[in-house]
């Protein structure tokens, strides 16, 4: 018996919006990422406040390190007898870019930290929701998404080889040994005076450690960890580790860490008052969070990036790039929606090589078919999830930026808490991905939103906290739904709920009706973002203690039947003729009643004919399911 296919990409009809079409909402075939909402939540909402130019904080980033002359020397000289392992183990791009010196900019970092919204782990600009995602790690990183996991520490003494476990007994009574000395502890300089250029048996095993405990996975002291030993042991003889879910979580834990230093001292602040200097130190990898800034927002924001050398990671576009002189950077990324690019990564830069899943055309491929493992990790990357920290569990949510995969975006739906198991995490995150089928969008592809999206994200300005939005006249560009034009346009698209399925045709258009008189449907107040799935964060008050976080439970793919079979490599978007254009354009509350009495009337009629459109599509989509467990 044939197993059933499972696809993690759903397609369906929607009424959408397209800033190609100039917003103009169209009834046509949509492909988003789950889970999708049923029923609306308050769309999430940060501190509106400016952080002043110079705060009372001095921030250490002791994962943010300059690369020296003998770590790079050391570098290349390792790459020239391991290269092929280190690309094997998945490993390569991520040790060439601890050679990169990529520049502080500080005001950056905390531009950006004060839109993070900790409830959702995404950056909440006015016009959108983005987060560093597993493919940012991936791409800009170079570290692999899939592998053994780093969470269980996969070679255990009892499961060594004879070999390898004289290595790590070799490597353990070097860490003892250095402990001895002045050091007192297990240096990391130290040990790479130990081995750097020894010829020594295990010089690449105490190098891949140092690696680990220097650039990856830092900890306090500057010390060689002895938790890293297993895992430096088996990447070097070409074990694939997926390092990118433990980074990406450390990396959302110190953006919350930061997120709410910055809550508490901002205000205070504004209110004129004085604030003693405040202290933090950051474990995370803020160089990338860093580039992925400049790779998405334009100048003045970025420096101009440099090319990139045949081979070399992307992340050397931004190798020595000179420092800016930076200002109002909270204000410039609220108001850079339209320049905002959502996928960087799939524009050829230099002529460079790209991944198998930047194609030219949109594809439903199978992952059996994925040699190389290129695929397996983007469909990863699309998946909400539990991500398993070295001790901790972080919230990993791509439906909420669906937009940065090349999918389109709908109203993002809840997922379920979770435990704080990292163990039960890497279950859940490293199960077998047999007989899914992965939707590959077009590279150019420009993705659209749903209407009822656009409503909810224009719900905001029924908020409170959105200072200086209620008794103003006119409409407020914050307001735009991600990259659209900022027009004083708005579509009441009207209820999406499953009670439309049962009305009749006459109270249908009544309901409509009615809809279309309610330009302005008032949301509950939310006063800040912990309002989104307050129920799947569970904050550690003392997080400088303690490495356990609450993370969303993981959202495992779904098996369904694919509305409209399409075989694999042939699916195409709809085109102009196949779409149902609906005449009116896009604003802030709801259907904009621009003309009244037969325009109006038309209009309504429209919506309608979307309504039953999309309504007989999902009656013919159950008739085929039907049809098909009976011949079953």
């Amino acid at each position: 018996m044939e197993n059933k296919l499972i696809f993690i990409v759903e397609e369906r009809k929607e009424l959408m919006l397209s800033s190609i079409r100039d917003a103009h909402p169209a009834l046509r075939t949509g492909h988003f990422l789950k889970p999708t909402a049923t029923e609306p939540d308050p769309p999430p909402l940060v501190s509106t406040l400016s952080p002043p130019e110079n705060l009372p904080i001095n921030i250490r980033f002791n994962n943010w390190r300059r690369p020296t002359k003998s770590w790079t020397a050391w570098v290349d000289r390792m790459e020239s007898m391991y290269e092929l392992i280190w690309k094997r183990a998945g490993i390569y791009d991520a040790i060439k870019c601890s050679t990169f010196l990529i520049h502080k900019h500080t005001r950056l970092v905390l531009g950006l930290a004060q839109n993070w919204c900790p409830g959702t782990n995404t950056f909440v600009f006015p016009w959108g929701e983005a987060t560093v995602t597993l493919e940012d790690v991936m791409v800009l990183g170079g570290y692999s998404v899939w592998g053994s996991s780093p969470v269980l520490s996969h070679l255990r003494d009892e499961s060594l080889e004879v070999e390898m476990k004289m290595k790590l007994k070799k490597l353990k009574r070097a860490i003892s040994e250095i402990s001895k000395t002045t050091a007192k502890k297990a240096d990391s300089c130290k040990w790479m005076e130990k081995f750097r250029d020894t010829g020594s048996d295990i010089e690449h095993d105490a190098f891949l450690a140092f690696w680990l405990s220097r650039y990856v996975f830092p900890r306090p002291g500057n010390v060689i960890s002895t938790r890293v030993l297993p895992m430096a042991i088996g990447l070097a003889r070409g074990v694939r580790i997926a390092l990118a879910p433990a980074v990406l979580a450390r990396i959302y834990r110190e953006l919350r860490r930061l997120k709410n230093i910055l809550d508490g001292l901002v205000p205070t602040l504004k209110d004129g008052n004085e604030s003693d200097s405040i202290g933090l130190k950051l474990w995370a990898q803020f160089a990338l969070v860093q580039a992925w800034a400049w790779e998405r927002f334009a100048t003045p924001i970025r420096p101009n990036p440099r090319e990139v050398q045949p081979g070399e990671p992307r992340l050397g576009r931004w190798h020595k790039s000179p420092k800016l002189n930076l200002h109002n950077v909270h204000s410039m990324m609220g108001e850079a929606g339209l320049q905002f690019k959502w996928r960087p990564y799939s524009l050829v830069v230099n002529d460079s090589a790209s991944y198998a899943f930047y194609g030219e055309k949109e594809n439903w491929v199978s992952l059996e078919e994925d040699a190389d493992g290129e695929l397996r990790s983007f469909a990863r990357c699309l998946m909400a999830r539990e991500l398993p920290g070295l001790n901790f569990v972080e919230k990993y949510s791509p439906h909420r930026v669906a937009m940065q995969f090349g999918m389109d975006q709908d109203m993002p739906g809840r997922v379920a808490p979770c435990n704080l198991d990292p163990e039960i995490a890497w279950d859940s995150y490293s199960k077998s991905l047999q007989d899914v089928q992965l939707y590959i969008p077009a590279r150019l592809y420009e993705p659209c939103i749903t209407a009822r999206y656009a409503e909810w994200w224009a719900s905001r300005s029924s908020n409170r906290s959105m200072q200086g939005l209620k008794g103003r006249s006119g409409v407020n560009d914050d307001l735009v739904p991600p990259g659209f034009q900022p027009k004083s346009l708005s579509v009441d698209t009207g209820d999406s709920s499953e009670n439309d399925d049962r009305l009749t045709l006459g109270e249908l258009l009544r309901s409509k009706r009615r809809r279309s008189a309610a330009k302005n449907c008032s949301v509950g107040d939310c006063d800040d973002c912990s309002g989104i799935d307050q129920t799947q964060s569970s904050y550690v008050k003392n997080e400088e203690k303690t490495d356990i976080e609450m993370g969303g439970s993981p959202m495992e793919p779904v098996e369904i039947n694919r509305p409209h079979a399409t075989a694999a490599g042939g699916a195409q978007r709809d085109n102009e003729e196949d779409t149902n254009e609906v005449g009116q354009r896009f604003t802030e509350g709801g259907l904009a009643d621009e003309n009244t009495g037969e325009s109006s009337e038309c209009l309504t009629y429209e919506m309608l004919v979307a309504d039953l459109e999309a309504r007989i599509s999902k009656l013919e989509r159950a008739v085929a399911e039907r049809k098909a467990r009976i011949t079953k």
